[in-house]
């Protein structure tokens, strides 16, 4: 059987892999230069100039809660090896305020000081003690079709702290967090954020390293998809310079917003499926400023800081921690807080293709899943699991099956 897999992203890849180890021909088809999609390795897929030390930095997906069960079964079976990182996380307002975590207070107070900010972030929590219990009571099958303004309404700091984890887990605009799907945004706060956090060793893209090395099919980079066209016993890929390839299955492992600017044929069903996901350009930029500290008194990084910027909420991850970096210098990968870096400290500007998650778009996310084959189509993505690497993992290993 010869499949098709549009996308060499997480689930592309994993997918590709899976269905190798079942005997299928797969092409993998990738229309940038190199693989990767979200994930992007300093020193492995992704190169500057500015960053020569041999050492790895994560321009986008870097750590893994120990609750990614799939993921991390598959980092076994790939012998990739796990370090434990320690999260903590500090609130920065533009009015010259801040909250930091105990971990961030233990590291840049003594004394009075370091009471004076238990009692702060002792009196923040208070505040979110409402919404926390509210999350831990909430029934799954409740929370379809339901925004997360729904959940977080007042205009509380503690509200406010939960919008910014959606932020940063998503890398979703702080002004669009309240139509955020309340479906997967409640349960990953509720159940990924006080769990043990795992970095991979040598950097998250030595997986689908692993995964090329022991990978039979073939993987065409830099390939444009221009068109899909199916009947009941054929796929056929059409490429930009006007070849086509006939299959007998097609994965699109694309962001959804992408899926009907492929299909030749949409059904009416997957008009509805699809039509409402809209694209969510984004920006990383890895740097060496930490200026922006200065003017709170603070010496000390937080694994991820929100800070409100000239721009609004932006955040600010301390790479050194997450990535395993032993330099002196301090390495952090920020968003939305480009009014904030030095030029001349910028390392490396990373753009993201993603998909801008909405309830409208995502009402229909058990629909894809409960159809795919239909039209020998199936679907993969984060967007079909948790909008996570497990939920890549997942539909990744769901299609698998399907097919097997």
């Amino acid at each position: 059987m010869r499949v098709a897999i549009i996308g060499g992203g997480a689930s592309g890849m994993i997918t590709a892999y899976l269905l190798n180890k079942k005997g299928y021909h797969v092409t993998v088809f990738e229309r940038q230069p190199i693989l990767g999609g979200h994930i992007r390795t300093l020193n492995k897929n992704v190169i500057s100039d500015k960053f020569t030390q041999g050492q790895f930095l994560e321009a986008g997906v870097i750590e893994f809660p120990n609750v990614f069960f799939n993921f991390l079964n598959l980092m076994k079976e790939l012998n990739m090896e796990l370090e434990p990182i320690n999260i903590g996380s500090a609130l920065f307002l533009k009015n010259g305020d801040y909250y930091l975590s105990s971990l961030d207070i233990e590291k840049n107070f003594t004394g009075f000081k370091r009471v004076k900010e238990y009692l702060k972030l002792d009196a923040l929590y208070l505040q979110s003690l409402g919404l926390w219990i509210k999350t831990r009571l909430s029934q799954f099958q409740n929370l379809h079709n339901q925004p997360m303004s729904n959940y977080l309404k007042s205009a509380s700091l503690g509200d406010c702290w939960m919008e910014l984890l959606t932020m940063y887990s998503y890398t979703t605009p702080f002004e669009l967090v309240d139509n955020f799907p309340a479906e997967i945004g409640i349960p990953v706060l509720r159940d990924y954020v006080f769990v043990p956090w795992y970095r991979l060793k040598g950097g998250v893209y030595s997986y689908i390293e692993k995964i090329i090395d022991q990978f039979q099919g073939d993987i065409l980079l830099d390939v444009q998809v221009t068109k899909i066209t199916r009947n009941d016993n054929l796929v056929s890929i059409t490429l930009a310079d006007g070849s086509t390839r006939d299959f007998d299955k097609v994965v699109l492992a694309t962001p959804p917003d992408q899926v009907l600017k492929l299909l030749a044929d949409p059904t009416p069903a997957e008009l509805k499926r699809f039509s409402a996901w809209q694209p969510n350009q984004g920006q990383t930029i890895i740097h060496t400023d930490t200026s922006m500290y200065t003017r709170y008194g603070i010496h000390y990084l937080s694994e991820f800081d929100f800070m409100q910027g000239d721009q609004g909420w932006g955040y600010n991850a301390w790479l050194n921690q997450l990535c395993g970096i032993t330099s002196e210098t301090q390495y952090s990968l920020a968003f939305n807080l480009e009014s904030l870096i030095a030029k001349e400290a910028i390392i490396h500007t990373q753009d993201h293709q993603a998909s801008l998650y909405c309830v409208e778009a995502f009402a229909h996310r058990n629909e894809v899943i409960a159809t795919n084959g239909i039209n020998n189509t199936y679907h993969v993505g984060a967007y079909l699991g948790d909008g996570l690497h497990e939920g890549a993992t997942t539909s990744a290993m769901r299609v698998a099956e399907l097919i097997g």
